[in-house]
């Protein structure tokens, strides 16, 4: 399993078929929604999402998109990542956010 959410400081595997991932470009909403249950153990009362960014890694066959989530908790970060290596993603994530 290559796809995991990271909220809160913790990685969550996922189970998305990765032909879903077509989404990510045409409409990321629709991929964030099929992991709405499984934040469900996080976050309650999901007012509003919206995306942040969207990080494609083709070398590294690493995809990223981090979601601003609205909810009973005020805003909060949550990233849908799709790689080998999660860790490895959200460093290389945030060097290509300093780059920018």
């Amino acid at each position: 399993m290559n796809t995991w959410i990271y909220v809160f400081d913790e990685f969550k595997p996922v189970d998305i078929d990765t032909n879903r991932f077509e989404l990510a470009e045409k409409n990321p909403i629709e991929l964030f929604n099929t992991i709405r249950d499984v934040l469900g153990e996080y976050i309650k009362d999901i007012k509003d999402v919206k995306v942040y960014d969207i990080y494609l890694n083709t070398k590294a066959f690493e995809l990223l998109i981090e979601y601003i989530v609205r909810c009973d908790l005020g805003e909060i970060s949550v990233k849908l990542i799709y790689s080998k290596n999660p860790r490895e993603a959200l460093i290389h994530y945030y060097n290509y956010e300093k780059s920018t």
